[in-house]
């Protein structure tokens, strides 16, 4: 009897030192929660590996896509510069195609300027053309905008006064623009010489050849005139 007593009091007094929370909280042992909040966190060497290993991966692919991303670039430059050669291209053999005479002496066709810096030139050249969808004539300028580094067509009307304001186009990035052109001979001539007598019947190119320059890439039109054939 004395015994059952002895475990009824054990029981009871651990019932409640369960309510007051001796020795368990929350329902797990002391040194059970202890070791999880120990747990639940990262040590200061922990975080550094992490940072380092973190570091080395963006290493490893910066360098391997650096190159690819350069390439990237590249190409896309160059296919700017092809398509700004396509557009200029068509512009010019747009010019040429409709190159005009004009009962008008002073307005000579065609005229040349040129202007040769060692390796690099700055010339310049105007045609009389008959653009399609205007009346009349007009006078289209190609010449090297040096301060902007492009190529600018400006256009205004033949009749139009010098100091009239022009039309200005730009053509697209270029370090140097070079015009020649073929004489009866076939061979090619820096300065049109044909043009400079008023009085003087008119002689036509039998071609005009255009070379521009941009970033050490060279580009050249050779482009037909069809004036003047028989």
């Amino acid at each position: 009897m004395f015994h059952h007593r002895a475990t009824e009091t054990q029981r009871k007094a651990h019932s409640l030192s369960l309510r007051k929370g001796e020795g368990w909280g929350e329902g797990f042992p002391c040194n059970i929660q202890q070791a999880s909040r120990r747990e639940s966190g990262f040590t200061l060497l922990e975080v550094l590996m992490a940072l380092t290993v973190f570091a080395l991966i963006v290493v490893v692919c910066y360098t391997a896509l650096g190159p690819a991303g350069e390439g990237f670039r590249q190409l896309q430059e160059r296919r700017d510069t092809i398509e700004s050669a396509a557009w200029i291209g068509k512009q010019l053999r747009a010019d040429v195609a409709y190159l005009s005479s004009s009962s008008l002496k002073t307005l000579r066709p065609i005229q040349l300027r040129s202007d040769a810096r060692g390796d690099t030139f700055a010339d310049q050249l105007t045609l009389l053309v008959r653009e399609a969808g205007r009346s009349g004539l007009t006078l289209v300028h190609y010449k090297l905008d040096e301060v902007e580094g492009v190529l600018v067509r400006e256009s205004r009307m033949a009749w139009a006064r010098p100091n009239s304001e022009s039309s200005r186009m730009i053509l697209g990035k270029a370090d140097s623009l070079h015009v020649e052109m073929m004489d009866t001979t076939g061979q090619w001539q820096p300065q049109w010489l044909q043009q400079t007598a008023l009085d003087a019947p008119q002689i036509w190119p039998r071609a005009i050849r255009i070379t521009m320059q941009q970033s050490g890439v060279a580009q050249t039109w050779l482009l037909p005139v069809w004036l003047g054939l028989p």
